[in-house]
């Protein structure tokens, strides 16, 4: 009978231990807010939002800790994406250390964008890494790619998303620390390729352009009937 007490009370602190590790987990999400900047519709090769430097991480050891990071754009703004953005459209997030060399990689990496809710967009996505000899490490998402690396056709235009999450794990050089870090997104499309970020956009990133084109047809239009009076 005490036998089956222990057990049981042994089961039991098991049980509240999991759980007590799974709060205390959620609880070391780090929120960061991000000011994406005006309304606009980003067009082209070179469209880009950022890079937008946060301190957060400021003073953090790299010290091959687990990193959970939520981006919350500020200001009820989010990011839409249309039929015709890249599927190579990245959002990416550098950390700069003290270092003075190549930091190492980022590990164990995990991202998901976010909806006006706060939950997670389904969709697989990819993520890379790459560090550079100026002592930054860095993680990109890919949300429009599938786990093949392959376009997502899955996915369902337009749709847009308001936050992002990333977590992984962080370089072991002891001797540094984190001195900066930035948030970007890169379009890394062709002249055609659009993204968007509201609020207070057009629906679909032609919107405008087709607007200029009904206008223009009207003008033609009421020239032609001019002559011809």
């Amino acid at each position: 009978m005490n036998r089956r007490k222990i057990s049981r009370t042994k089961q039991f602190v098991e049980i509240a231990a999991t759980l007590a590790l799974v709060a205390a987990t959620k609880l070391q999400a780090t929120t960061i807010a991000i000011d994406l900047g005006p309304p606009m519709i980003y067009t082209g090769t070179n469209a880009q939002v950022g890079p937008i430097a946060f301190s957060n991480l400021n003073g953090v050891l790299v010290n091959g800790s687990s990193v959970s990071l939520d981006f919350v754009f500020t200001s009820q703004e989010f990011v839409e994406l249309f039929s015709n953005t890249s599927p190579s459209f990245d959002v990416s997030v550098t950390l700069l250390t003290n270092a003075g060399t190549s930091p190492g990689l980022v590990t164990n990496t995990s991202a998901y964008l976010v909806d006006q809710n706060g939950n997670a967009l389904p969709g697989p996505g990819i993520i890379g890494t790459a560090q550079s000899s100026n002592g930054s490490t860095s993680v990109g998402f890919f949300p429009l790619l599938d786990s093949n690396g392959g376009p997502n056709p899955n996915l369902t235009f337009p749709f847009s998303f308001y936050g992002v999450h990333f977590g992984f794990t962080l370089p072991n050089d002891r001797s540094a620390s984190v001195i900066g870090a930035d948030f970007a997104l890169f379009g890394n499309g062709g002249p055609d390729s659009q993204f968007a970020v509201g609020p207070h956009v057009p629906d679909n990133g032609d919107a405008g352009l087709l607007l200029v084109i009904a206008v223009g047809g009207l003008l033609a239009a009421k020239l032609r009937i001019g002559k011809t009076v």
